[in-house]
């Protein structure tokens, strides 16, 4: 068992918490088997003691499950556990089940996941982000009459660069490559669809990352599938496709941190471009501190040029980073995607969408 936790009974708390918020609002839904084993965990206190002691400052929930998952997929003996993973077997068990045996591989392998809690972060390079990021790209185009100059800020494989390379489903309408076996489909939901103009110029693409992915990295791209949850079969079939297509159209990457790799990147854009920054589900890896600068910095890029600033975060760290708009309430996981306009002195911000977790659907707000 792991060697009792000094952490304070705030911190256990806070964990447990955590599991809970993670369970119901972001699990429900969508993972019976991660929902059930966070609930569980959240009461047991030996291990959130043991979870709090060992997680690094930016560890989240989604980090532990990847963890175990990562391990499962290299083959490491699971004790059973690998009969509740969907992706794992042809045949998964009943979740209400799985607690036990997960409790024991964390039990048994305490000492190799400890540091991978302490020093990894989730890496969640979710193609299906593209299915709503490919509408607010085309208004761009529309907007600035210009190809598009796309810098994508935690890239991770920037597997996001090559959405011209993946087919499209709105419903009954079609846009893309018909020939990819990349097909993303998401659930179209309100009164209004967005405009599906052709698949817009680019000039150049470009990812920024602590940690860049290389598509042939082995060790590297299974954490990719082990930060996608087991039941998800469709998002690791467009994980692995897109993987081959990155592998045959690799994403100029540049590794580092976005506040200090950003304003270099930016200057070499072409000026007759339209300069796009985008970034998902990134920033609630930022400090408080590093969304004001972020917000910041985009702002003094937007005074030298025109800027699109797409964005697909949580109304608080958009906040944090400048954006004024209000965001439309909605269910918990649900993230708004907003589009900030810097141009000629001024800020135009929009609140596009509100998208499901994962890029299942799409309820587009602008007309």
């Amino acid at each position: 068992m792991p060697a009792r936790a000094s952490a304070g009974s705030a911190d256990v708390s806070t964990w447990s918490e955590r599991l809970r918020r993670f369970a119901v609002e972001e699990c429900r839904g969508t993972s019976t088997l991660y929902e059930r084993l966070a609930l569980a965990l959240a009461d047991d206190r030996a291990l959130v003691a043991w979870l709090a002691k060992v997680c690094g400052p930016r560890a989240r929930p989604t980090l532990l499950f990847a963890a175990v998952h990562d391990l499962l997929l290299r083959g490491v003996p699971g004790g059973g556990l690998e009969a509740f993973y969907p992706n794992l077997t042809a045949n998964a068990r009943e979740t209400s089940l799985a607690f036990p045996a997960f409790r024991a591989f964390l039990l048994r392998e305490s000492s190799v996941l400890a540091p991978m809690l302490a020093s990894r972060t989730t890496q969640t390079n979710e193609v299906a982000r593209c299915a709503y990021l490919l509408p607010a790209f085309a208004l761009a185009a529309a907007s600035s009459g210009k190809p598009l100059w796309i810098i994508d800020v935690g890239c991770s494989a920037g597997l996001n660069l090559n959405f011209d390379r993946y087919a499209y489903h709105y419903g009954g309408r079609r846009i893309g490559d018909a020939t990819s076996e990349v097909h993303l489909q998401p659930e179209l939901r309100g009164s209004l669809v967005p405009s599906l103009t052709p698949i817009p110029k680019t000039t150049g693409r470009v990812g920024i990352d602590l940690d860049p992915i290389d598509p042939d990295d082995d060790d590297a791209t299974r954490w990719l599938r082990a930060c996608t949850w087991p039941e998800h079969v469709t998002r690791f079939r467009n994980l692995d496709a897109a993987l081959a297509i990155a592998r045959r159209h690799r994403p100029d990457t540049v590794k580092g941190n976005v506040l200090d790799a950003l304003p270099a990147v930016a200057d070499a854009v072409d000026p007759a471009a339209a300069l796009v920054i985008v970034n998902t589900n990134v920033m609630v890896y930022f400090s408080r501190a590093e969304r004001q600068r972020y917000g910041e910095l985009l702002a003094r890029i937007g005074r030298r040029r025109a800027l699109y600033w797409i964005a697909n975060e949580h109304p608080a760290v958009l906040a944090a980073a400048g954006f004024r708009r209000r965001v439309p309430p909605s269910e918990a996981a649900v993230l708004p995607l907003t589009m900030t306009v810097f141009q000629r002195g001024r800020i135009d911000e929009h609140v596009l969408a509100l998208v499901g977790p994962h890029g299942r659907w799409l309820e587009w707000l602008s007309d």
